[in-house]
């Protein structure tokens, strides 16, 4: 009889994995074609802007206009996916990111272009915070480093390979083109989510109970020490990726050092590789070594890189930065999520990641218009020893008020599952 009900366990337990892995399978596909999607007009994005005939200040804001546009409904967005559940919300995020796309396509002048790209913001918060909250409502704390991990690595091939594709399009059609194919890209996530995603039970319950946006659920966020160390982790993240990343080093390489554009791209691609290749180690390690010690390791990096990106003299030597450079955003954008994630239990999860996801994009527009002003005011080199001074801030401010949230290390299987 104990080896029927020991064999009973083991069946019960793989079934849990395989249905569990169906699960996740049904969130990686389709958030590959919505990061496929993003990642296409990301080459003519500029262009494209650019040739309604403004200038290059109204080109950067025609950018940041998509940020802008995920922070104004990352919250409401939030409050709406406990109500209304996640998979509608991931639902309507890909209709409205497909028409926003066409919108796009057809804009007859700039000020109609910059309303589009506010609408697919909001198109893609609804599907981004819809999709964390129902990450966090499916995972166990044990689990979530390294299923996020996976998540992840989906996210990032398909960015990855947007890029080459949008390029291709572009020249072969002409510069509306890729945001047709993004419109594509998005009706194809939306069948797959319609025919693959559940809605998970627990989402119910928190309806039910009348749990939702409010005064008392905010304050009680905002009054946990441990969601707003990650959140501002994750801010800070987003803070390197869009203002070192995205603006300073390609700006240092090209004036400073004198690379050219392919020279520059391969340079950002070291970076985003080194992620792509770390990430699924990364979400082992966080939930073996605990959250804090990996975004303390991945900050820490990070620090270490931007300082020497102001010392890089050649493409060797910045080629090798940005690969220190992808090894520590790895970390610091993996922990913070699992994080807060861990830090709201109990709390419902739609608003949490909502606000949460608020400090990740307010990151996203605030480095570029930061360090932008202050090489306007002093050159190409301060910027940097700026950011590591607001990221080592940001280490100690984890440090001393981040606890820990959970660590297989050191644990008995049976503790595992109390703490669970």
């Amino acid at each position: 009889m104990a080896d029927n009900s020991e064999k009973s366990g083991e069946e019960i337990a793989i079934l849990q994995k395989s249905s569990l892995m169906r699960d996740m399978l049904s969130i990686y596909v389709p958030a590959f074609f919505v990061f496929l999607g993003m990642s296409i007009i990301s080459p003519i994005l500029p262009i494209y802007a650019k040739s309604f005939d403004v200038s290059y200040t109204l080109v950067a804001f025609a950018i940041s206009m998509y940020a802008i546009g995920r922070l104004a409904a990352d919250l409401p967005v939030g409050v709406l996916a406990d109500r209304a559940g996640r998979k509608t919300l991931m639902m309507a995020g890909t209709v409205v990111i497909s028409v926003a796309s066409v919108l796009n396509a057809t804009a007859p002048n700039f000020w109609f272009f910059l309303l589009y790209r506010a609408l697919e913001g909001v198109g893609s918060a609804m599907w981004m915070t819809s999709r964390q909250a129902l990450l966090v409502d499916m995972l166990r704390p044990s689990e979530r480093g390294r299923i996020m991990g996976y998540f992840q690595a989906f996210t990032m091939i398909g960015g990855a390979a947007g890029p080459t594709v949008g390029g291709l399009v572009a020249s072969i059609w002409d510069l509306r083109a890729p945001f047709y194919f993004y419109a594509v890209a998005g009706v194809v996530s939306l069948v797959l989510t319609a025919l693959w995603v559940q809605e998970p039970k627990r989402v119910k319950s928190h309806t039910q109970q009348g749990e939702g946006f409010s005064v008392p659920v905010i304050m009680r966020l905002l009054s946990s020490r441990t969601f707003i160390m990650a959140c501002l982790a994750t801010a800070i993240a987003f803070f390197v990726m869009t203002g070192i990343r995205g603006t300073l080093v390609p700006l240092y390489a090209n004036n400073a050092l004198g690379l050219n554009e392919v020279e520059i791209g391969t340079v950002l691609s070291y970076a985003t590789l080194t992620s792509l290749f770390l990430t699924i180690p990364m979400g082992y390690a966080i939930d073996y070594f605990g959250r804090k010690p990996i975004i303390l390791i991945g900050f820490t990096l990070q620090i270490i890189a931007t300082f020497l990106f102001s010392t890089s003299h050649d493409y060797i030597s910045i080629s090798l930065v940005a690969v220190l450079l992808g090894a520590g955003q790895s970390g610091a954008g993996q922990a913070p999520l699992a994080m807060a994630s861990d830090a709201t239990a109990g709390e419902p999860h739609g608003v949490a990641m909502g606000l949460y996801r608020c400090f990740g994009d307010a990151g996203f527009i605030v480095g570029p218009i930061v360090l932008g002003i202050v090489s306007d005011n002093y050159g190409l080199v301060v910027p940097f020893y700026v950011t590591c001074t607001i990221e080592a801030v940001s280490v100690v401010l984890v440090a001393v008020f981040a606890r820990e949230t959970y660590k297989s290390r050191g644990k008995s299987k049976v503790e595992q599952q109390i703490h669970e």
